[in-house]
């Protein structure tokens, strides 16, 4: 006679999986916004190989578009702060539409423009892998370490994805701009093929580094600032409006640059506080990654 089967032992541990109920509707949109600019964005620089297209065109439209996602991007998360609906869910899917738009349209935009240039398109290549790998893990990093709080986005560490693509894109615009204007095509193409994969090379050092970076709008705007300011902010704008051409790439790369600027200072600056009997403490670590 067979014995009835024995169950087998009970596991410790069940795993239960969480599952997403309820979804904050107008954070989300927003963020969706992002990801179908970067869409439309890739399908223009794809339109731009096409024989007899207008390269100037699409590429412009293309970093035109990824400025349109960073109002997106920038909209989502404060409109679920102030709505109280911030929640991990609506974290993970800005991360997901930020790799797209500000990971992988500059880097395939990077390459589409550089491809044929002195460098040779395998080098183009792997720089622009090598800015899409560490935009991926300044991505990945920002969720573990940071929360949904207000005060957690006063500050970043490392180059913020959306303003390494700004750097990227605001590079596009003056040079449509320009080579309508002045017709210097030959030579503009070779400073841009030789400028921007290097460009985008320090771009995705500075997203992975330690460097701390201010969030210029909480900074700016956030509570009463002296009259001086204000004025200040009025003569850049009216700056931005003579130079339209250039001021947002010197506002994306100025900002790109303020943050080694800011760290180099600062450790220049720094003397370590004397400890017993006289003898200078040791320095507190302070990577730069």
């Amino acid at each position: 006679m067979l014995e009835p089967a024995r169950p087998g032992p009970r596991p410790l541990f069940r795993l239960r999986r969480r599952r997403v109920r309820t979804v904050a509707i107008l954070p989300t949109l927003i963020t969706l916004g992002n990801a179908v600019c970067g869409f439309f964005a890739m399908i223009s620089i794809a339109q731009a190989w096409v024989p007899g297209a207008d390269r100037q065109l699409h590429f412009e439209r293309a970093a035109l578009l990824i400025l349109l996602a960073m109002i997106f991007d920038a909209l989502d998360g404060k409109v679920a702060r102030m709505t109280r609906t911030a929640s991990s869910f609506g974290t993970q899917l800005d991360s997901l539409c930020d790799f797209l738009t500000f990971g992988v349209v500059p880097a395939f935009l990077t390459y589409g423009l550089c491809h044929d240039g002195p460098f040779g398109y395998r080098v183009v290549l792997v720089v622009s892998a090598f800015y899409l790998c560490f935009a991926a893990t300044r991505l990945a990093r920002f969720n573990v370490e940071t929360g949904t709080d207000e005060k957690y986005h006063r500050e970043f560490t490392g180059l913020p994805t959306p303003a390494a693509a700004g750097v990227v894109a605001t590079i596009v615009i003056p040079w449509a701009a320009i080579e309508n204007k002045w017709h210097v095509t030959d030579s503009l193409n070779s400073i841009l093929n030789a400028g921007l994969p290097m460009i985008i090379f320090m771009l995705g050092l500075l997203m992975v580094s330690r460097v701390p970076y201010p969030h210029l709008l909480n900074k700016v705007l956030r509570g009463p600032r002296p009259f001086v300011t204000f004025v200040e902010i009025v003569v850049v704008g009216l700056l931005a409006v003579i130079f339209h051409e250039f001021a947002l790439f010197l506002g994306f790369m100025g900002y790109a640059i303020i943050g080694p600027a800011l760290w180099i200072r600062g450790r220049l600056l720094r003397r370590p506080a004397p400890g017993p009997g006289g003898a200078p403490e040791p320095p507190v670590e302070d990577s730069l990654f």
